[in-house]
């Protein structure tokens, strides 16, 4: 309880200079840290001592096909010594779950048995004689209509450590649609990863970099040099994992090893083209803009900042690599807007792979369909609007590559020497 009442006292420091400075950006400045240290003292308070178990599933995750009116078994699995009789409850978010609510129950010290029963809430309890744990429960879940629950566990009184204790059910209408996700899934993943390629083709060829844009280059290589440090940090520091797991103990790190090939791959076929841009010849004036630099020295600069307060504690360094997302989801739309202008200047698309673009217009109407057939499959479509980071990417890529497409056919039908 200390550390719970240092942070306290320090939370309650920040929130008395903001109502003597009154001004609202003083809540801005409260460490997040030291909200986490108090949430986290907080929750010790509730129960009368520390915990002396631990109640956990046999698997975190589970698919339920609604018309096969499908059912799975899942083992609860408690362990540890218990002093008094302990009420589990089973939670479900959303409230309105979409699976049949499962019984409530009981365990007494005096409930005996590693394979033992747990005894119904509406019996009366039994003076204590000896521990009952461990013991694997055999549940039950059975589908009531399509949609996503997370089935958790309370106990009362709170010395059971449950933060372990969930799964996250999906009842879907099709697994078929799943497989066709899949399928789009991995396309587009390759779809894009061959849609740099043409663009270092096209300057190879050329001996020119002619028509291609300076900042679109070097704002990829920020955006790609974040995107692949985020990536790596998610997918292989466990440090960063754990921070994750103890911000969102509920939810699926979904950084893959296909995520972190794509960002490191992209990172260096950028630098390839960046290096390309140094060595092949380029039109008197073609040179990085000064906008671009100041976009490129204040991401970085942000990094530099957010390093510091992680390393001071103020913030995690899991909330480093959600600004380094940030700045690339920012910097996507921000890189094409350089390129339509070079075209527009030059009345040409000439230099610019519209090949690539092709292939870059695909993937983002494979990245959109897979998102709206897992929504649909889930009857889920709040959930294509909460990932704003690939939906956001998907439309962003869309709406810009057919701006590309109207400048080339536009400038194509007024010049016909222009090819593909």
């Amino acid at each position: 309880m200390a550390a719970g009442g240092w942070a306290l006292a320090r939370i309650l420091g920040f929130v008395a200079a903001m109502l003597t400075s009154g001004s609202a950006e003083a809540f801005s400045k409260i460490p997040l840290i030291e909200l986490q240290h108090l949430s986290n003292a907080l929750q010790t308070t509730d129960s009368p001592g520390n915990t002396t178990a631990t109640a956990t599933f046999n698997t975190h995750d589970i698919t339920l096909v609604a018309k096969n009116h499908e059912n799975a078994t899942v083992t609860l699995f408690l362990s540890g010594d218990l002093e008094a009789c302990v009420n589990f409850t089973f939670t479900y978010d959303p409230n309105d779950p979409t699976i049949e609510p499962l019984d409530d129950f009981t365990l007494c010290p005096h409930d005996g048995g590693s394979e033992g029963e747990a005894r119904s809430w509406r019996e009366d309890a039994v003076a204590p004689s000896q521990n009952p744990l461990p013991q694997n429960l055999s549940l039950e879940v059975v589908s009531r209509r399509v949609g996503k629950t997370v089935l958790g566990v309370k106990a009362d009184p709170a010395v059971v450590d449950v933060t372990d204790a969930f799964v996250r059910v999906a009842v879907i209408h099709d697994p078929v649609l799943n497989v066709i996700s899949d399928v789009f899934g991995w396309t587009y993943s390759i779809i894009w990863d061959i849609s740099f390629l043409p663009q270092v083709w096209l300057n190879w060829n050329r001996k020119s970099v002619v028509g291609f844009s300076l900042d679109n280059v070097t704002l990829n290589i920020l955006a790609y040099l974040c995107y692949s440090l985020f990536n790596v940090a998610f997918f292989a520091v466990p440090y960063i994992q754990n921070q994750f797991h103890a911000r969102y103990p509920r939810q699926v790190n979904h950084v893959r090893p296909n995520d972190v090939f794509f960002a490191t791959y992209a990172l260096f076929i950028e630098v390839v083209l960046g290096i390309q841009c140094c060595i092949y010849y380029r039109e008197p004036g073609q040179v990085v803009s000064k906008t671009c630099w100041v976009l490129v020295a204040g991401s970085l600069l942000s990094i530099v900042v957010a390093c510091v307060l992680a390393a001071e504690n103020i913030i995690w360094w899991l909330d480093v690599f959600y600004l380094m997302s940030y700045l690339k989801l920012g910097i996507t739309p921000l890189k094409y807007i350089p390129q339509l202008y070079v075209n527009y200047r030059h009345k040409s698309t000439a230099g610019f792979s519209m090949v690539g673009l092709l292939m870059d217009f695909t993937g983002g109407v494979l990245s959109l369909a897979q998102m709206f057939m897992l929504s649909a499959n889930n009857d889920d479509w709040i959930s294509v609007f909460n990932n704003f980071s690939k939906f956001g990417l998907g439309v962003i890529t869309i709406i810009f590559d057919l701006m590309f497409f109207f400048q080339h056919y536009y400038f194509h039908l007024r010049k016909p020497s222009l090819l593909l």
